[in-house]
């Protein structure tokens, strides 16, 4: 569990007093167990649980805006408060360039390794925070006493919050929430992509931000056709019904051969940040990204009724046509696909037609050297028949 300590609850809800945050361990798992280890996964998820204790015993606390380390450090007042609040904010922006001294005894440097797993932790504390008052609000408000049934909890200098503001809590919480998710799916993307401490463990996860079997394999490119707010978690929730529409609609239309060829060329685009000259795979990339995020938003259920079905309906046909213009652009480019399209059904389909058109060349040379043989013996005969007597006599001429 990453939250212990009453600091802790006050860094995050500074108007928060929970005397003993104990109390709350029970609500705390349960939003680790469903929100927070689903989106770290579980190797990186227990990686942090031991990253949590150990911080904990080797800095003084890890979630104020000064982190102090202990022993001789602790005692020193020229180290006590090590202030790294703007290296926090650094890593927060993304910048995971930068390297720190290593952990001597009475360094007023942090190391990097540490500074990482310090801010990995503090945004899952708030995903868990946020995410359980969201969720429990109405429960922390009431206690369950024996004989007394349920009561109003409420305290000295205190006033019971009223509906509206019961509301605006859980509103609020479960919008902190929401951002805390996507800093933790940001900063775990920038760090796989520069320092990669937490990649191994991380991408075990189905939120891990790379796809590489997918047409849209990030969050960035999907938002380049569908708009989802440059959201990660709107991507991770569309993963599946993007592999599915990928695997019913496009591969069987295109083949598995030409499709893999496809997804190839996406990642060797994303893993370089050379254009791509070949324009025969980036407008077939195009065009089957744009039937995919159709046929996904045929799926979408979030809308009423009425507007979902028509949504649906305009997506579907959307998505037909989209995907039409690909296999008429396949059809038109097959040699430029090479091999990889020798598996697809347009290119069986389109060596049938040919076979069929020779097959039909065929029997119309066939009918026309027939014809002529026939018109031949047709003019022999007459040629024979206009001979005089004797010389139709005349075995010579017969």
């Amino acid at each position: 569990m990453f939250i212990t300590t009453q600091d802790e609850i006050i860094s995050l809800m500074p108007t928060a007093r929970w005397d003993r945050p104990e109390q709350l361990k029970g609500y705390l798992e349960e939003e680790e167990r469903v929100a927070l280890e689903p989106l770290l996964g579980t190797p990186l998820y227990e990686h942090l649980c031991l990253e949590y204790e150990r911080l904990r015993k080797l800095y003084v606390d890890i979630t104020a805006a000064t982190i102090r380390p202990t022993g001789h450090a602790k005692t020193d007042p020229k180290v006590a408060h090590a202030d790294v609040t703007e290296r926090l904010e650094r890593l927060q922006a993304g910048v995971l360039d930068i390297e720190y001294t290593g952990a001597e005894e009475g360094n007023t440097e942090v190391p990097a390794e540490d500074m990482a797993a310090i801010r990995l932790i503090r945004i899952c504390q708030q995903i868990e925070f946020y995410k359980m008052l969201s969720h429990k609000a109405g429960l922390l408000t009431v206690s369950f006493n024996e004989g007394g049934g349920m009561n109003l909890v409420s305290g000295e200098s205190y006033e019971p919050a009223d509906e509206k503001r019961m509301e605006r809590v859980v509103k609020d919480a479960y919008m902190s929430a929401g951002r805390a998710t996507d800093s933790l799916l940001l900063y775990l993307e920038s760090d796989a992509k520069d320092k990669k401490r937490f990649t191994e463990r991380w991408q075990q996860a189905d939120a891990f931000y790379l796809h590489k079997d997918l047409l849209f394999q990030t969050a960035r490119i999907l938002n380049e056709y569908l708009d989802i707010k440059g959201e990660r978690m709107a991507y991770v929730s569309l993963v599946r019904d993007i592999r599915f529409c990928q695997n019913t609609y496009l591969k069987p239309r295109i083949g598995a051969g030409l499709l893999k060829a496809v997804i190839d060329f996406a990642n060797k685009g994303l893993e370089s940040s050379e254009q791509s000259e070949n324009s025969d795979y980036t407008e077939l990339l195009s065009l089957l990204r744009t039937a995919l995020v159709f046929y996904v938003e045929s799926r979408r259920t979030e809308l009423a009724p009425v507007k979902d079905k028509l949504a649906r309906r305009d997506s579907m046909t959307d998505a037909q046509q989209a995907m039409a213009a690909a296999c008429d652009f396949i059809a038109e480019n097959l040699e430029a696909f090479g091999k990889a399209a020798e598996s697809s059904p347009i290119y069986r389909a389109q060596k049938a037609m040919e076979e069929q058109a020779e097959l039909a060349r065929k029997d119309a040379c066939a009918a026309e050297e027939r014809q002529r043989l026939a018109s031949m013996e047709q003019n022999r005969k007459k040629l024979f028949t206009a001979f005089p007597a004797t010389h139709r006599e005349n075995p010579y001429y017969k």
